[in-house]
């Protein structure tokens, strides 16, 4: 198939009408009703690979109105590559810009720790700082240097109460209310070969984005001690990569 009729077939599969007849003969009703059934089929299996790497956006918005979304953005936005699981990067920035869905700004946060999540756990490999191969004095010089997040991590502070919206739907959490609606920070990660999506206080959240920076951390620490409690903890939690 030649790049120009690639495109047309291409163009065809979003298109209720357009039709590639250089596939078939003019006139051919029996082609044009095999297209649309393969043209129904590629809608079918996007919207299902979305429906899987979105399953808490589709709890949410409800079986039938994620399915129109959905149709929506697969015209707007076909997949890059033939693997389905890599399908979806756009989704959040699609919601957030969706006239019909402006009065509920989390769902594009929540696409957003979804979309966190699958590149989590696809994320390469990487030897992880561990404290287990540091005395104090080794931490402290290796604090004096700029950190680096291990591949897998993702931060995402959001307006809303992120965490416990989508723990919710996993029966973990209890659903915010209109009067009890918090901004939540939420990082997601591998720990090994767990995938960790956890709430973070804004004192975890300032150590992260300080330790990424030369000779930060220190200076941190000096003016708050208490601030090395938590700095062990995302130690422990495995966040940062040798």
């Amino acid at each position: 198939m030649t790049p120009m009729a690639l495109e047309e077939f291409n163009q065809a599969l979003h298109s209720a009408e357009a039709v590639p007849l250089h596939l078939g003969e003019p006139g051919d009703l029996a082609f044009s009703r095999r297209f649309a059934v393969y043209r129904n089929n590629v809608r079918a299996s996007r919207t299902e690979a979305l429906r899987q790497g979105f399953p808490v956006l589709a709890q949410l918005l409800g079986a039938d109105y994620f399915t129109a979304l959905a149709a929506v953005f697969i015209q707007q936005h076909p997949p890059r590559s033939a693997a389905l699981h890599e399908y979806g990067a756009e989704l959040s920035d699609f919601i957030a810009d969706f006239q019909p869905l402006s009065a509920l700004g989390y769902l594009a946060d929540i696409a957003r720790l979804e979309w966190a999540r699958l590149c989590t756990f696809h994320a390469a490999d990487a030897p992880v700082l561990s404290l287990a191969d540091m005395d104090l004095a080794t931490l402290t010089d290796r604090l004096t240097q700029p950190l680096h997040w291990h591949p897998s991590v993702t931060l995402l502070c959001s307006d809303h109460p992120l965490y416990r919206l989508w723990a919710s739907q996993h029966g973990t959490a209890t659903a915010p209310t209109a009067q009890d609606w918090p901004a939540e920070n939420v990082l997601v990660w591998r720990q090994g070969l767990l995938l960790r999506t956890e709430p973070i206080d804004a004192v975890r959240v300032q150590l992260l984005q300080l330790a990424i920076q030369p000779n930060r951390l220190p200076a941190a620490l000096a003016e708050h001690p208490e601030w090395l409690g938590h700095l062990l903890q995302l130690l422990h939690w495995q966040v940062f990569a040798c």
